[in-house]
């Protein structure tokens, strides 16, 4: 029979560290140790006790209880040790929900290689969740900060910061809502980064591009594509470093794509 013989609990740090008498310790979450649908105190008999079916509805986390109350605590002290892992690695920058669920999930499996790979998405799952509703993550305040810098610093057209976003994990109606924003759609603002693009790889008025080489001309335009811009656009940027004849040529290489 196991009785839990000690119950610490730390306010300071979090965490409620239950001994029961078969000499296993864990540390839960204080409030899941609130939320226990289970007396959990010294000398309550975990096997014979009266479990409070109304405290399982009162978090999502309860949902995981079977009536096997050492095991709760067990699959509790698992979920401690995620949660405390996650707050290190949000607490000095922003990172979006599936960043962090990746990160959680195989530091753990390469940490306790015999855990339960479906228990061990659940756990992730569970912290992330309460992460985000705690406000520690926000993918569109991830997502319109990274945006932003994309744009300010890297230069990068939309299609690039598009991508960028995605491969971050970033879904896709927060992507389309943060680059239907005026400001990631202004000609104005394009042009001038496109510029900044073309004078940082060829100089000032685009000295160090030979204007007379279609293939070259065509190496700039290509840039800027890759960049994220479009090529209509792309196109037009170059040619307003060169003249008429150039742009002749562009035109007509566009039409031969």
């Amino acid at each position: 029979m196991i009785i839990v013989d000690t119950v610490e609990i730390f306010l300071a740090d979090n965490y409620v560290r239950c001994e029961l008498s078969d000499g296993k310790k864990y540390r839960i979450l204080l409030k899941d140790y609130e939320n226990l649908p289970f007396e959990c105190k010294p000398e309550s008999r975990l096997e014979n006790i009266t479990i409070d079916t109304d405290k399982i509805g009162l978090s999502e986390t309860n949902g995981y209880f079977d009536g096997d109350c050492a095991g709760f605590l067990a699959f509790l002290s698992k979920k401690y040790t995620i949660y405390k892992s996650a707050i290190s690695k949000v607490a000095l920058t922003d990172v979006p929900k599936k960043q962090l669920f990746q990160k959680l999930y195989f530091a753990f499996r390469k940490n306790s290689p015999g855990t339960d790979p479906g228990l061990l998405k659940t756990l992730c799952l569970l912290v992330c969740g309460e992460f985000e509703a705690q406000g520690y993550l926000d993918d569109r305040r991830y997502a319109a900060d990274k945006a932003k810098y994309l744009k300010e610093y890297k230069k990068y057209g939309s299609g690039k910061i598009k991508q960028h976003l995605y491969q971050k994990g970033i879904p896709s109606d927060i992507i389309n809502e943060i680059l239907e924003d005026e400001s990631f759609s202004d000609e104005e603002s394009e042009l001038s980064n496109m510029t900044g693009l073309l004078e940082k790889k060829y100089g000032a008025n685009l000295d160090r591009l030979d204007k007379s080489d279609k293939n070259e001309i065509q190496k700039a335009v290509n840039m800027l594509v890759r960049n994220g811009y479009r090529y209509p656009s792309a196109r037009n940027a170059v040619a307003a470093f060169t003249d008429k004849d150039i742009d002749y040529m562009i035109d007509y290489m566009e039409d031969e794509d």
